[in-house]
Formats: C-alpha cells, sequence, structure tokens
C-alpha cells in the first residue's frame, strides 16, 4: 500500500466532491475507472453544487469506455452539511472520442463557459483512487475500506 499524500491546502480541497465519489464504489469500481474529470464546485451561499466525469471500462465491452456524470449538491445550515447525490451514464464510445463526448457532456450539464477540469488519470488502479479521494480530502475511516466495488 501506498503512503498517503499530504493533504492539499484546505482552500483547494472539496471533501463533497471526495465524499460523492467514494459513495459510487458500489456501482463503477475503482478498478475500472481511467480518468476522472474534476470540475471547481460553485458556491452560492448556503449551496455548494459539484462536477466530475468519470470515464470508465464497461463490464461487457472492453474497446469502448462508459462516460459518467457525477454531481452533488450540498447544502450547509447551522454547522450541517446536507449532500444529495447524482450518477448518471452518458452512453459508451470509442476510446478515441472520449475527450470530445466529455465536452459535449460538459455543455450540456453546465451551460457556456465552465471552469476547465483537473483531468486524473486513475488507470483502473485502485491507490490512485484512493490517492484522489485523499487528495480531496475525503476522509477514509478505515484503511481497509473497500475501494474495489462489489465482486461480479
Amino acid at each position: 500500500m501506498l503512503p498517503p499524500l499530504p493533504p492539499l491546502p484546505k482552500d483547494e480541497r472539496n471533501p463533497n466532491l471526495g465524499a460523492a465519489l467514494a459513495a459510487v464504489v458500489g456501482v463503477i469500481p475503482p478498478a475500472r475507472v481511467e480518468q476522472v474529470w474534476v470540475f471547481p464546485p460553485r458556491q452560492v451561499g448556503a449551496k455548494e453544487t459539484g462536477l466530475a466525469v468519470l470515464v470508465a471500462v464497461p463490464l461487457d465491452e472492453e474497446g469502448r469506455r462508459g462516460i459518467y456524470t457525477l454531481r452533488y449538491e450540498a447544502v450547509t445550515e447551522k454547522g450541517k452539511t446536507t449532500r444529495h447525490d447524482r450518477l448518471e451514464e452518458q452512453g459508451t464510445v470509442p476510446p478515441d472520442r472520449v475527450d470530445r463526448i466529455i465536452e459535449g457532456v460538459v455543455r450540456r450539464l453546465e451551460g457556456a463557459d465552465p471552469a476547465p477540469p483537473d483531468i486524473r488519470d486513475t488507470e483502473r488502479d485502485p491507490e490512485a483512487w484512493r490517492a484522489l479521494l485523499a487528495e480531496l480530502g475525503h476522509v477514509v475511516v478505515d484503511p481497509r475500506e473497500n475501494i474495489e466495488g462489489p465482486s461480479v
């Protein structure tokens, strides 16, 4: 196991997105995720929204890539944060068309001129996934937490 990475400065972390990504491992195991496109969160009053686009190898089509959007909405009131996540499959594409498809997905979701994403290559490596979550500020309570996802 790799040693833990030093945390990002507090203003660069996104624990809400980290928690949302951790919550999807039951649907998309990290061993299938090749890239995560992390978009900066948006804050309006007590409400924060965020978006990540995941590029994954579908279970039944090794030659194609699944494109998934993960959106969250977190509201903090009286010191308590309530978060709602939404994971949606956008479709599957050949690997050479991923960038173009993600650009279209983002254009439809975010409207005109969204902030540029931070593209993370996790290369289907559960340790790279864990490192990304830690970097975002997601606290892993148990280092043996099942980051492999369900057995299929």
